[in-house]
């Protein structure tokens, strides 16, 4: 049995769900990919310029639009696992009703305002068409399409978590970082 409250520990739904297990470890795998890619863009961008002589122009470039897909797919990857920073000082006292009120209520705002921003970056990646970004030539509605993306993962975990759980949060993003008393709680 694996520590719930541990930041890769598989939450209840997780658990319950083949297709949520399957959708966490596709985002997972990308979000492992486009970091590994960024790295390696960094370390190619160092080695041109430092060792060679020569930087290439488009490394910078890539490495930059990388670390936008990379922040937009992990916000949406973090509402999904329910890790998003949050400040429970109040909601603690509040006893499990008024716990569960905030909850569902913090899950509302959530999704209009990210559903909102989807709507938001989809019109911006239509406006977008037919730029490219100078150095790479990358399109330049394929580096907007990440905040759409990111804004709708977010959407859709939080509607999910707010229909199939209310009131139940996830464990700490990091270990060590449980509320005090934390443990003397049924």
């Amino acid at each position: 049995m694996t520590d719930a409250s541990a930041p890769g520990a598989p939450d209840p739904l997780e658990e319950r769900g083949r297709i949520r297990r399957t959708v966490v470890a596709v985002e997972r795998s990308v979000l492992v990919t486009v970091l590994l890619a960024t790295f390696g863009l960094l370390v190619l961008q160092v080695l041109t310029r430092y060792v060679f002589a020569a930087p290439l122009s488009w490394t910078e470039e890539l490495a930059r639009f990388l670390l936008v897909w990379l922040t937009f797919l992990a916000a949406g990857h973090l509402a999904g696992r329910r890790l998003h920073i949050r400040v429970d000082l109040v909601v603690d006292r509040l006893g499990s009703r008024g716990a569960l009120v905030v909850d569902v209520l913090a899950g509302v705002v959530v999704i209009a305002t990210s559903a909102v921003m989807t709507v938001a970056a989809v019109a911006l990646v239509a406006s977008a068409a037919g730029l490219t970004a100078p150095a790479s030539g990358v399109p330049i509605p394929v580096v907007y399409l990440a905040a759409a993306l990111g804004f709708a993962l977010m959407c859709a975990h939080t509607l999910v978590h707010l229909v199939r759980r209310p009131g139940q949060r996830g464990g700490p993003a990091l270990p060590g970082t449980e509320p005090v008393g934390e443990e003397a709680r049924p």
